[in-house]
């Protein structure tokens, strides 16, 4: 560590000068402004005008058997997507890559924003990632992403109204659209732990890393327990569907609710109000109560149709949004501890 004494220039302003080597590295000349940055710790962090990015690029080689499951090359390739890795060979160890695993490696691919295959040969798969992680902060894509669960809850109410299929798989692809997101954010988080520039440049600070991880796995989760929703009613027949349009009203108005309360969490997360978070957090469980007690009358009037499948399906559904709900409150929990953990004096009134 280097060693520089403060001087005093004027009569109250302090200085210290740049260490030479670093201005010679990132091309700094007189007259350009930096950026400074105050981190939790205490410390400042200093940066040039045009951060670079590390020009390292990871690489990796997978020989791949085709007796292996297709599916473990799709996992492998999302976590390597996630740890931040440029370029991936995939290779064939029996001479041919078998077409489930190259099947499932370009569908993975298609699915993982920014990645794509670069060249393609009979035992070889090369892909590569032509991302600028500069381009995607933290706060956009979380609000992308809730953004897109709302979406997904707008769909599946015209769903149930109109007893419509289209509606009900648009809400499928929108979950989709979520994972790449989740996908991208994940990137995004643990390149930014490494480094620091690039943290500072889309908005995560080192303290929150952590917290937004868990923000944005519960709102992916939430969006897994619309899209299943969705899928358990394109399973029923055209007649049944019908029959389900018959509980629009009741449904439609915890699924109102339910957007509205993320609007409220993200709300609570972006302005770090103590009392806000709070009401948010007793808002999610006053809407879970309604929620089981609106689902207990449900069933009793639907009792008398004597059609078990229609009251199974309306029983999961609502369990799906029951579930999505509690998603959300680890993200309200978030909201209230970063609205008091800089706080040297709190007064609540």
């Amino acid at each position: 560590m280097e060693v520089r004494r403060v001087q005093k220039f004027g009569k109250s302003t302090l200085m210290v000068s740049l260490p030479a080597d670093w201005v010679k590295e990132v091309g700094l000349s007189a007259g350009e402004t930096i950026y400074i940055d105050t981190d939790e710790d205490g410390s400042l962090k200093i940066y040039p005008p045009t951060t670079r990015m590390a020009s390292t690029t990871k690489e990796i080689k997978i020989i791949v058997s085709n007796n292996v499951q297709a599916d473990i090359i799709s996992r492998v390739i999302q976590s390597l997507y996630s740890l931040g890795f440029d370029k991936i060979d995939i290779q064939s160890k029996d001479g041919v890559l078998s077409e489930d695993i190259l099947r499932k490696a370009k569908e993975t691919v298609r699915n993982l924003i920014g990645l794509e295959v670069v060249n393609q040969t009979l035992d070889e798969l090369q892909i590569q990632s032509f991302l600028d992680p500069t381009k995607y902060s933290m706060n956009s894509l979380i609000s992308r992403i809730s953004s897109s669960l709302k979406q997904m809850l707008h769909y599946l109410s015209l769903g149930i109204k109109e007893g419509s299929r289209t509606f009900l798989q648009e809400v499928v692809e929108l979950e989709k659209e979520v994972d790449r997101l989740y996908a991208l954010a994940v990137r995004q988080l643990i390149l930014a732990q490494t480094n620091r520039s690039l943290a500072y440049m889309i908005g995560v600070k080192r303290i929150q890393i952590v917290g937004n991880r868990i923000l944005i796995k519960s709102i992916e989760e939430a969006a897994d327990e619309i899209d299943e929703a969705a899928e358990d009613l394109l399973a029923l027949s055209p007649s049944e569907l019908e029959y389900i349009k018959l509980t629009w009203d009741s449904l439609n108005m915890i699924i109102e609710q339910t957007s509205v309360v993320i609007d409220h969490v993200i709300k609570a997360l972006t302005k770090t109000d103590v009392k806000l978070a709070n009401e948010v957090l007793e808002e999610l469980r006053t809407l879970r109560r309604v929620l089981v007690s609106q689902t207990s009358n449900l069933e009793s009037k639907l009792a008398e149709s004597k059609e078990p499948k229609i009251i199974t399906t309306l029983r999961i559904l609502n369990l799906r949004l029951y579930n999505a709900i509690r998603r959300m409150e680890p993200i309200a929990e978030i909201s209230l501890n970063r609205s008091i953990e800089n706080l040297k004096e709190l007064i609540i009134d």
